[in-house]
């Protein structure tokens, strides 16, 4: 089975492809770039092991909060391969998918800017125990400073750490840059195990169907 993952949740964008649990391919895109290079870098990587968009089983998708032109050009190519070549799609929450990167934790707090400059974040709590990842709150957004009052263990996106001011970025989590993917394949497993496929038609990114911007 041959699964394809797309991550254009934020500035710098994530690709890979696994077949039967082994990672074909895992490319990060130069912050440059950005996800309208999704396309050329995806078929330069097909070409680079000979594969067909055809021989995908299943397509995976970050599906946010997160940049907005970002998650739409993703969910673009997503529902466009999974339309046209049949595969099954799953959409996995950008804040599990970072959650998920823990171990072993009571309280987890994962978080995406929504407008850092006003200090403003999507954000959801969690715990994981015996690789179980288990969401405790429903997803939502707040300040930063009231966010950070909670007893929790803290996470973001590398690319975003620089808006937490330095004296609080202590207090949050270090992973290695393959870490998200990793996360982001491990829950689309369970996902697929689980037979908790998206509806590639209705299916739109989370923050666009949860959050109402502010003025």
């Amino acid at each position: 089975m041959k699964i394809l993952y797309l991550d254009t949740s934020s500035r710098i964008s994530e690709i890979a492809l696994t077949e039967d649990k082994n990672i074909l391919f895992h490319r990060i895109l130069n912050d440059s770039e950005g996800a309208d290079q999704l396309v050329y870098r995806l078929k330069l990587s097909f070409n680079e092991f000979n594969l067909k968009p055809g021989e995908i089983n299943n397509i995976s998708l970050s599906s946010g909060p997160g940049s907005f032109t970002g998650l739409r050009i993703g969910l673009a190519i997503a529902k466009g391969i999974s339309l046209v070549y049949s595969c099954g799609f799953i959409g996995v929450s950008s804040l599990d998918i970072l959650a998920n990167i823990f171990t072993s934790a009571d309280n987890i707090i994962s978080l995406i800017p929504s407008n850092p400059k006003k200090s403003e974040y999507y954000f959801a709590k969690y715990k994981k125990n015996d690789g179980a990842l288990t969401r405790i709150s429903e997803s939502s957004s707040g300040n930063l400073n009231d966010i950070l009052k909670n007893d929790s263990s803290f996470i973001i996106k590398k690319e975003y750490i620089q808006f937490i001011p330095e004296s609080e970025r202590r207090i949050f989590s270090e992973y290695t840059e393959k870490d998200v993917m990793t996360s982001q394949i491990e829950l689309t497993l369970k996902k697929i195990s689980a037979n908790n496929f998206s509806d590639i038609e209705d299916f739109m990114p989370e923050y666009v169907e949860n959050y109402v911007p502010k003025n």
